[in-house]
């Protein structure tokens, strides 16, 4: 995997605010890349995998998602499912 430490300072800088971390580039320059290295810190961070919503859009298995309607709800299941788990703990 290459390094690409400049980006990822920058996704690790924005780590702990309340918004979305989105990535965007032309064809094969390293989106996936940095974000698999962002997913390797947070998790070294001790941030649980449940917390980590990661969707590859290129996957037959996330196609339906595709439909906006279906991602927002699969992103507010994944979030109930987050605190449900935080209130059991």
């Amino acid at each position: 995997m290459m390094e690409r430490r400049a980006y990822l300072n920058q996704l690790v800088s924005w780590k702990d605010q309340d918004i979305i971390k989105l990535v965007s580039g032309v064809r094969h320059c390293g989106k996936t890349t940095i974000l698999k290295m962002y997913q390797e810190y947070l998790l070294n961070s001790g941030v649980d995998q449940s917390q980590i919503i990661s969707i590859n859009f290129d996957d037959l298995e996330s196609e339906e998602l595709l439909d906006y309607h279906k991602l927002y709800q699969y992103i507010k299941d994944r979030q109930y499912e987050m605190t449900r788990r935080k209130q059991k703990k």
